[in-house]
């Protein structure tokens, strides 16, 4: 497994770094000070598992450097690591692609509990901004599922963007119909709408 911590802060990096190779046996971890040695180190590597990215850097921040990852590398998940833990900064990070949002003032097992949650498939979010995004009744990876399927996404491009196959996708989505109590896309869209978990 191959790790890249992307933060301009070396004290935090080199403490993260310590907790993922104690957690995590024969972890290798990469750091990055910024965005772009970050973008030069993912342009000369392919075998990352996973990007922990720092919100607020210099230069180009973790804002601006998220969708560019999200483009570039659709299947390397994401999470985000912030000093905030606003749940309308974690909305925001998830809705850009993000597959995690950790608060910098996480505990160690917290942080642990999340990242392999994130590496198997998974998505995490700091407690009140997962009550904030995953609608009653929906699982958060529903609500992912439901936000892309909002954005017209094909199954397939479903699948791309959240790292999981078009197979998990439909088993989301059922579970999503079930939810709306709908049974097509176009009426789970309409469905979503009327109870205000989609715009438009």
């Amino acid at each position: 497994m191959r790790i890249l911590i992307v933060d301009d802060h070396p004290v935090y990096r080199d403490g993260l770094a310590a907790v993922i190779a104690q957690a995590f046996a024969g972890a290798q971890v990469d750091q990055a000070a910024d965005a772009a040695s970050a973008f030069e180190t993912l342009a000369h590597r392919s075998d990352f598992d996973l990007v922990l990215l720092d919100l607020a850097m210099p230069g180009l921040d973790g804002r601006a450097a998220l969708p560019w990852l999200r483009r570039r590398h659709p299947a390397l998940p994401v999470v985000v690591i912030s000093a905030s833990d606003d749940t309308g900064v974690a909305a925001e990070c998830i809705a850009c692609g993000a597959s995690g949002f950790i608060p910098k003032s996480a505990r160690r097992d917290t942080i642990v509990a999340a990242l392999r949650a994130v590496i198997d498939g998974g998505a995490v979010l700091a407690p009140a901004a997962h009550r904030a995004l995953a609608p009653p009744g929906l699982t958060q990876r529903e609500a992912e599922v439901l936000r892309h399927l909002g954005a017209g996404e094909s199954n397939k491009a479903i699948a791309r963007g959240l790292g999981i196959s078009e197979a998990t996708v439909r088993v989301h989505l059922g579970a999503v119909y079930r939810e709306l109590g709908v049974a097509s896309r176009t009426q789970a869209l309409l469905e979503a709408r009327r109870r205000g978990l989609l715009a438009g």
